[in-house]
């Protein structure tokens, strides 16, 4: 799966459980339901539609195959 931005441009894509940049270098991985970065660290945490941070903060919403921040701006999607 790749993921664009609003202008079709590809900025990453999805191999399994980690996204990868466009130099293919991996910079997260999913397990469960967190998002951790390459060193380990906590990220992100996906509840439902809607993606928060580590201190609980909602940051980012899925909706369909589109990812929007919380001003309801149309960040990227996916395909």
């Amino acid at each position: 799966m790749h993921i664009r931005d609003v202008y079709g441009n590809r900025i990453a894509r999805r191999v399994g459980d980690r996204i990868l940049d466009n130099f293919g270098d991996w910079v997260y991985e999913i397990r469960g339901d967190r998002v951790y970065d390459t060193g380990g660290n906590w990220r992100y945490e996906i509840r439902n539609d809607r993606i928060y941070d580590t201190s609980g903060n909602w940051v980012y919403e899925i909706r369909g195959d589109r990812i929007y921040d919380t001003s309801g701006n149309w960040l990227g999607q996916d395909y």
